[in-house]
């Protein structure tokens, strides 16, 4: 009977597994590195958030412009921006709206026009100055885009606060 027991307590000794000490180690390490990695994982999505906004912003004034063209009439796009962040461009001619999300404010330079659009000929409606629209972060306020809008009805898009943006990156 001596010799059961012991053979029991020899077999438990080599059961293999991970001691209560091990696996503290291991999930304070994981915990640390989570909590370097979550802020660049905000920042990432915020410049997500930012690029897709402008991009949509500049594909529908592209497009706005070709519909101006074809069908021989002007097309414009009031451009409202919320207290909080969001906003939209809503275009007629049967363009559909670009809808801003809560994470990205906009800016609109000159202040005046609220509408930025095409004539027949494809050309701004504001022949006098170049329009700049500014995209920016609410997480992060330094982090903007623009986009401008030339009286010869060339559109530029920027990853970066200028004011008018004249070329494109």
């Amino acid at each position: 009977m001596l010799q059961q027991f012991k053979t029991s307590a020899r077999f438990r000794s080599d059961q293999g597994g991970f001691t209560l000490l091990e696996t503290m180690v291991v999930v304070s390490i994981v915990g640390i590195l989570s909590a370097l990695v979550v802020p660049d994982l905000r920042m990432m999505f915020a410049r997500y958030q930012l690029n897709q906004s402008s991009q949509a912003l500049y594909n529908h004034m592209m497009i706005a412009q070709s519909r101006a063209i074809s069908q021989n009439t002007m097309i414009t796009a009031a451009i409202t921006s919320n207290l909080g962040g969001g906003g939209q461009a809503a275009f007629n001619g049967g363009v559909p709206p670009v809808i801003f999300p809560q994470t990205v404010t906009l800016l609109l330079f000159p202040a005046a026009p609220a509408t930025v659009g095409f004539n027949s000929r494809g050309r701004s409606n504001t022949p006098l100055a170049t329009t700049t629209i500014q995209i920016a972060s609410t997480s992060y306020p330094g982090m903007v885009h623009s986009f401008s809008l030339s009286p010869s009805g060339k559109a530029y898009r920027c990853i970066q606060q200028v004011n008018p943006c004249l070329q494109n990156r």
